[in-house]
């Protein structure tokens, strides 16, 4: 718990700070982060294979979506398609990493129900990765990016079951944490679609 609040912690700081060079020199820091993936894939235990590094990223990319309008959200938004790309590749060292030792010991058909959620979620999030690169974004509708890009909420729910199901001694963090972001962002929506409710909420904030 405490290395990934540590972990997500910095992140923001990066992009807040850095959001701009972040965007700029995005190409290079894929590149090192592919580096990283495959040095960790090769070892025995880090916080990238174990997910630590790859679950930071999105948790961040998660909660950007319902921050309130702020110069903190400007700046990360800035970087969303940077992190989901950063957080894919490292969470696919991860997911590559537990279904070869599934392979190795021979369990990969008789795994606990959350090894099985995150395949699924891995499987969802590859289009959504792939899609993420602005060169590609481009040559799609607005509308058709938008409506494939909603299943990103799909594969935060199956992320946060893959977490909460290991039942380990962080299973009240996940708990608490996609909770916060599940309410959070049923709020967005239903404000968006009562918009007198959205405007009150934003006047007695700044009264």
């Amino acid at each position: 718990m405490t290395i990934i609040l540590g972990l997500t912690a910095i992140l923001v700081l990066l992009s807040y700070l850095f959001y701009k060079p972040i965007r700029k020199y995005s190409k290079i820091l894929y590149l090192f982060a592919i580096i990283l993936g495959i040095i960790s894939f090769l070892q025995e235990i880090t916080i990238i294979n174990l997910g630590y590094v790859g679950l930071s990223f999105f948790l961040i990319v998660m909660f950007m979506g319902v921050l309130e309008k702020s110069e903190i959200k400007k700046r990360l938004m800035g970087n969303r398609a940077e992190y989901a790309i950063l957080g894919t590749i490292f969470s696919a060292v991860h997911g590559l990493k537990f279904i070869v030792f599934s392979i190795d010991f021979y369990f990969f058909w008789d795994a606990p129900i959350n090894f099985y959620l995150g395949i699924v979620a891995f499987i969802i999030c590859t289009p959504l990765f792939i899609t993420s690169f602005m060169w590609l974004r481009k040559k799609l509708k607005g509308k058709t990016w938008k409506k494939l890009h909603q299943l990103s909420y799909l594969f935060y729910l199956l992320i946060a079951l893959h977490l909460i199901l290991i039942t380990n001694q962080r299973m009240w963090f996940y708990i608490g944490i996609f909770s916060t972001y599940f309410i959070l962002k049923g709020l967005t929506v239903y404000q968006k679609g009562h918009p007198q409710i959205r405007k009150q909420t934003i006047e007695r904030k700044t009264a």
